[in-house]
């Protein structure tokens, strides 16, 4: 059972227009908690993200509410944003984004303080710490297998083949903005291949730092006969080496790092069912033709299907040996977008998708008393939560483990970034 204890919202964003940040890998907050990031539109944000969209790129000063404005971005998506974040090793000096120059995707450094800005020659995805570096996707190639997490702008008919042929994750020198092919898709199809993977479209996705920058997590997809996607979650150090194997089921999802040794995943535990996705014959002759069926018995949210399918949130070490199941005993209701505490092992935020009350659900697991707690939730217009411009509550820690914010639209539509002040709970003495 789930306890709750809403915690309060410190602080909210105002129109006119939309405010957002994306996805929920990095902090729009910096290193003090003074000031948020934002993406600020005024165009409709009900419906899919178009090649003539722009949003500003700027940031809210929490202490008296000043909205300032910094630049603007044609490369955006609903789900991940721009990329948007603070640099480190400070986090609070200078700001990274992804932006649209002609022909190519590019990134942009800005310095907050002086506006002074550099061009970087390729779209970052995950920066390292230190921010001496990062690992980048190709969004040209991204925009045909994954078009809501891609950019408008440019459709190269190069890249809309099944595999394509220097396509995978490229490591970007910030200083020098020297680029590098350090994971190839074609080698990744080369790894324990099954006969699912034969004229399936592969990429690469979903890259992140470990928080002290030594390696970096990523998925290797492919699209199946059947509609679905398989998945394996990989681990490699900065330069694509000593690629490790952490999870080869087909199905999973979010993760985020656990210190710099361990990662959470929402994922589904090795069975029979999940091992018959592996054959291409099966997922098109014999599952393909069952899934009108078991949609319509399994709706996402029946607990039948959470017993048949076991997802939950699954435990790694990076040697690739599973530690099991992260909280037994403890049942979640669905997947969500996971984040532990900085420098905490003790508690992970998370959320949910929309329940049958369109509800989004803001939790905190915390590891020492195996519990969940419920510290918000946020109401979705129901005909936006399954479309392409839906909004995710996205969860993001602030530096301080203090403060967390979210994208939402429960108050009237639109949407805008709430910071709440967990420190009541994960750290209940100071906060008495």
């Amino acid at each position: 059972m789930t306890r709750r204890h809403p915690c309060p919202i410190v602080f909210r964003t105002r129109g006119p227009g939309f405010h957002f940040f994306g996805y929920y890998d990095k902090s729009p907050l910096d290193r003090a908690g003074r000031r948020l990031l934002t993406l600020h539109g005024r165009f409709p944000s009900n419906r899919m993200f178009s090649v003539d969209d722009i949003v500003e790129v700027g940031f809210w000063s929490l202490g008296d509410a000043e909205y300032h404005r910094i630049a603007d971005t044609r490369a955006f998506n609903w789900q991940q944003g721009s990329q948007l974040q603070w640099l480190g090793p400070d986090f609070d000096s200078r700001i990274i984004f992804n932006d649209r120059d002609g022909d190519r995707f590019i990134s942009r450094v800005v310095n907050v303080a002086d506006g002074s800005e550099e061009t970087l020659p390729f779209a970052v995805y995950t920066v390292h710490p230190a921010a001496t570096s990062a690992i980048c996707i190709n969004y040209e190639r991204l925009y045909f297998p994954r078009l809501g997490y891609s950019y408008q702008g440019i459709a190269n008919e190069k890249w809309n083949r099944p595999l394509v042929e220097g396509d995978g994750l490229f490591r970007l020198d910030l200083a020098s903005g020297a680029v590098e092919l350090v994971v190839e898709t074609e080698q990744m199809v080369g790894r324990n291949p099954v006969s699912s993977m034969e004229g399936a479209c592969h990429y690469l996705e979903h890259a992140m730092f470990n928080p002290d920058g030594s390696r970096f997590a990523f998925l290797h997809r492919w699209l199946l006969p059947d509609g679905g996607i398989y998945g394996r979650l990989y681990t490699a150090d900065e330069w694509g080496r000593d690629i490790r194997c952490l999870h080869d089921v087909g199905y999973i999802s979010h993760f985020g790092w656990r210190g710099s040794g361990e990662l959470t995943a929402w994922g589904r535990p090795k069975s029979t069912v999940s091992d018959l996705r592996r054959s291409r014959w099966i997922s098109r002759y014999v599952i393909k033709p069952l899934l009108p069926l078991y949609h319509q018995i399994f709706t996402a949210q029946s607990s039948a299907r959470r017993r048949l399918l076991r997802d939950t949130y699954l435990q790694f070490d990076d040697g690739g040996q599973s530690s099991g199941v992260l909280a037994p005993g403890v049942e979640f209701l669905d997947d969500g977008h996971c984040s532990w505490r900085p420098g905490d092992p003790r508690w992970m935020l998370t959320d949910t998708y929309q329940d049958k009350e369109s509800n989004r659900h803001l939790l905190l697991y915390d590891a020492e008393k195996n519990e969940a707690i419920e510290i918000g939730r946020f109401y979705s217009l129901p005909e936006t939560c399954d479309s392409g411009w839906r909004t995710d509550l996205h969860p993001r820690w602030g530096h301080s483990g203090r403060l967390v914010c979210i994208d939402s639209t429960h108050e009237d539509g639109e949407r805008h970034q709430y910071v709440l002040d967990v420190s009541e709970i994960v750290e209940p003495e100071s906060a008495t």
